[in-house]
C-alpha cells in the first residue's frame, strides 16, 4: 500500500521481483512471513568455513536479518524472544556477494545500511535491496512482530546469540529502504542535501577568528 507523503509498503516474504522493483530508497516497509538471522558467527560458519545450513534457506525465504535475538529456551526446542534489534550492516559488506549469489537473498535487514558502492557493485547485480531498522530503542517493538520461532540452529557451534534463528514475522517494521535495487542510498542522498544546505547557510559569513583547537587566524586589522 502506498502513501503520497512517505511511501509505505506491507509485504510478505519471500519477496517477489515485483516487490523489490517497486521499492525506492526512503520508502518504509513492513514484513510478514519467514526470515532468518545471520551475523558474524553464521556468516563465517556458513560462507567462509563452508558449512551447509541444516535447512533449505533459499526455498524458505529470501530475507536475511542481521540480528542477535534476545531470546531464551523456555523448554526443549521452544524459544521466546523479548527483543529483536539489528546490528551494524556495514561490517558485513564482505559477505554480501556470497550471500546474495549463493543463497538467493533479495533483502538484507540491518542497521544503518552499507556504502553506496556496495549497492551499485553487488546488490544491483542480484536485484537485491538493503533495509535498515529505525533508531536504537525499537528492539522490543520489532520483537513483538515475531509470531513464532520456527527453529534455532548451530547453537552448540556458535552459541545462542550467534546462532541461526528462523522466525515467522507479522508486520515487522517500520523498516527503511536504505539501498534500493537501482543502487540508490537514502542516507547518501540525505547527507549530500545537508552538505549543500550547510554551504548556503554559511555563505557570506566572515571566517572565524579561531578555528579548531590550536588554530588561530591573524586579525584583518592591526590593533596597535
Amino acid at each position: 500500500m502506498e502513501n503520497e507523503a512517505v511511501r509505505e509498503w506491507h509485504l510478505s516474504t519471500p519477496l517477489s521481483t515485483e516487490d523489490i522493483g517497486k521499492l525506492n530508497a526512503g520508502d518504509l516497509v513492513y514484513l510478514s512471513g519467514p526470515v532468518y538471522t545471520a551475523r558474524d558467527g553464521v556468516y563465517k560458519h556458513m560462507l567462509i568455513d563452508g558449512n551447509l545450513p541444516p535447512i533449505d534457506l533459499a526455498n524458505l525465504t529470501n530475507v536475511s536479518f542481521q540480528s542477535s535475538p534476545a531470546g531464551v529456551e523456555v523448554a526443549p526446542g521452544k524459544y521466546e524472544v523479548a527483543s529483536l534489534q539489528a546490528t551494524a550492516g556495514f561490517r558485513y559488506s564482505q559477505y554480501m556477494p556470497q550471500l546474495l549469489e549463493g543463497y538467493g537473498v533479495k533483502a538484507v535487514v540491518g542497521k544503518a545500511g552499507m556504502a553506496e558502492e556496495d549497492y551499485r557493485d553487488t546488490f544491483v547485480k542480484h536485484g537485491a535491496i538493503c533495509l535498515t531498522t529505525m533508531g536504537y530503542g525499537l528492539g522490543a517493538i520489532y520483537g513483538s512482530a515475531i509470531e513464532e520461532v520456527l527453529g534455532v540452529y548451530w547453537v552448540e557451534e556458535l552459541g545462542l546469540s550467534e546462532a541461526l534463528w528462523v522466525l515467522h514475522l507479522k508486520e515487522l517494521g517500520p523498516l527503511l529502504v536504505e539501498g534500493d535495487a537501482n543502487g540508490n542510498s537514502f542516507f547518501t542522498g540525505v547527507n549530500e542535501e545537508i552538505n549543500q544546505r550547510l554551504g548556503s547557510l554559511y555563505e557570506g559569513l566572515k571566517p572565524p577568528v579561531f578555528g579548531r583547537l590550536g588554530e588561530q587566524q591573524k586579525p584583518e586589522i592591526e590593533l596597535f
